[in-house]
């Protein structure tokens, strides 16, 4: 399945790509910090059969987890896997992986074309240094279509993903409680980078044991016979269904008091992910 299930991303991923990377582009999408790029476990294990790594391997050296604000609702943080910043896979300004690169990278600036984001991207100084954001993207009919049923799977992939992982299709932390320690921290730094941030929110977490075990889930999927079974999950109707809904309105928001994370019901619309 996993082949089969591959390749016709990769060819709704080529469908009428018109689209090359300016000439005087300096990839600062793969070099950024500020600019999240969530990969989902799939991302990885397609990865790891391109080159042959293991997927633990790939998790350890190209990934680590973060967190991404709600645009409506800054208080509330999704836990997400990014992609290290600068990214591994970059050779001077190209992609040493462009067949095999994570989804988000491959709607990326094409599908905030078609659903009208970029003009708004165009207004936050971190994508100032995007050449492709000067002027509209042309997205043929076609492509939009590929570029959109490309979206739909990565939101399956994502939510499986942090199931898999944590238990929850979306993982929603509110950060109020530890928001005074990060406000000390930026008083004593003079730089203050969205990996400090993580970071300190990160050892905060761990105290509770939420990343006990992740290790060993993700070990389990270097095995052929696993990466098949979780891909086939996938096909559970059921389960993705259920999934999807939790994650588009998630109904359950986690507050750390002391050393353990506290389930508390809440009702949030997930906005539209801005970038990637």
């Amino acid at each position: 399945m996993i082949e089969r299930y591959s390749q016709y991303q990769a060819d709704l991923a080529v469908t009428e790509r018109n689209m090359l990377c300016p000439e005087d582009c300096d990839a600062p999408g793969c070099q950024l910090s500020e600019v999240i790029v969530e990969v989902s476990l799939f991302d990885l294990i397609r990865l790891s059969l391109a080159l042959n790594t293991p997927v633990s391997s790939l998790f350890l050296n190209h990934c680590h987890f973060g967190f991404q604000k709600y645009e409506l609702n800054p208080r509330y943080l999704r836990l997400l896997i990014k992609l290290e910043k600068p990214c591994h896979f970059l050779q001077k300004s190209r992609c040493k992986v462009q067949g095999s690169k994570p989804l988000n990278c491959v709607l990326f600036p094409e599908y905030h074309q078609i659903i009208d984001l970029i003009p708004e991207l165009a207004k936050r100084p971190v994508f100032n240094r995007f050449p492709c954001l000067k002027s509209e993207i042309a997205v043929s009919n076609e492509r939009s279509k590929a570029l959109k049923k490309l979206k739909k799977m990565n939101n399956r992939e994502e939510a499986l993903s942090c199931y898999f992982l944590l238990g929850i299709p979306s993982f929603i932390i509110d950060s109020k409680p530890v928001a005074e320690q990060l406000k000390r921290s930026i008083l004593k730094s003079k730089s203050f980078t969205v990996r400090d941030y993580d970071r300190l929110l990160k050892e905060e977490l761990k105290t509770t044991g939420l990343f006990d075990g992740i290790m060993d889930k993700v070990a389990l999927l270097d095995t052929r016979q696993q990466m098949e079974s979780f891909f086939s999950q996938l096909e559970d109707k059921a389960l993705i269904r259920s999934l999807l809904e939790k994650m588009a309105k998630p109904e359950i928001v986690f507050k750390l008091d002391g050393n353990r994370l506290k389930p508390m019901k809440r009702h949030l619309q997930r906005p539209e992910i801005i970038f990637m």
